[in-house]
């Protein structure tokens, strides 16, 4: 519940003027019996109305209080509570991370291995992927026919999910980590079944990096792999419409608790839109009827 007090203050100040007011009428018209009688009259009122609205005050501010402790209370047991809701969920599956538009958060690696999830390998974009002036080289090192920049950039992000997906073309991904635009920690060379896009659409790298994750969504997609695209930060949210395009699972603000939670119910099987943010229609999964599965 949201209480505005600038009401009563404003109240308060009105009072005030009119009893300042009442005042000074009746100093200019000392003498006159009925308008001074008039005039201790309208203060005695006034004085009621202060002390109403004086009473009113104390007992907003203390419903503030009260309101502001349950928030404190409820944040916390949120926070407490995402451990017990994601424990075990994802026992042995291999997460692929991708940091697309910004780093993953500590909370949600740990949230992965709270899970039970092998988490590798983490790939970062460096620069935004920027393949403007190495395009002809790139694609002369892979034999690849492509010269025009935009044409490279998407194919070597869709070739990118497809060998992370499968494993099977290590050095891809190795010959990106050298050429700078990636940068690759944990094992690249196993097949994975899961993977966190953390997203890049609302990146100040604007289109370079949303054409990234695209296609590099597809290609994980392609590979039967299960996505998850995740925003964060002040950016949360913004272009997820494009990501569910996709048709994969999205979850708006990733840093809250529930958007954690939901990040790993998508992951282990409840495909959706979550995290309340535009587009998101629940914070989380419905809880299935016959139990947790």
């Amino acid at each position: 519940m949201i209480i505005d007090i600038r009401y009563h203050i404003i109240t308060l100040v009105a009072v005030f003027l009119m009893l300042g007011l009442g005042i000074l009428i009746g100093t200019t018209m000392v003498g006159n019996e009925a308008l001074t009688k008039q005039q201790e009259q309208l203060a005695d009122r006034l004085e009621k109305q202060l002390n109403v609205l004086r009473l009113e005050n104390v007992k907003v501010q203390e419903r503030c209080e009260r309101v502001e402790a349950e928030n404190a209370a409820l944040a916390a047991f949120a926070r407490e509570v995402v451990p017990f809701a994601i424990a075990g969920r994802l026992q042995n599956v291999r997460v692929a991370v991708f940091e697309v538009g910004g780093p993953a958060s500590p909370e949600l690696l740990n949230d992965l291995k709270t899970a039970g999830a092998v988490v590798g390998p983490v790939v970062t974009l460096v620069s935004g992927f920027d393949v403007a002036g190495a395009a002809p080289k790139i694609s002369a090192d892979l034999g690849w026919a492509e010269k025009d920049p935009t044409v490279v950039s998407d194919r070597l992000a869709n070739e990118l999910g497809r060998a992370v997906a499968t494993g099977q073309n290590p050095n891809l991904v190795r010959y990106l980590a050298e050429q700078r635009l990636i940068r690759v920690t944990g094992d690249f060379a196993l097949p994975v079944q899961a993977g966190v896009v953390i997203g890049g659409l609302g990146d100040e790298r604007g289109a370079r990096a949303g054409r990234f994750d695209l296609a590099l969504l597809d290609g994980l997609v392609k590979e039967g792999v299960t996505v998850v695209a995740v925003g964060t930060g002040e950016e949360a949210g913004k272009g997820i419409e494009e990501y569910q395009k996709r048709k994969i699972s999205t979850v708006a603000d990733g840093e809250t608790p529930w958007g954690r939670v939901g990040l790993i119910l998508a992951l282990s099987g409840y495909p959706g839109h979550y995290g309340g943010g535009a587009g998101e229609k629940h914070f989380l999964p419905p809880y299935p009827a016959g139990g947790a599965r």
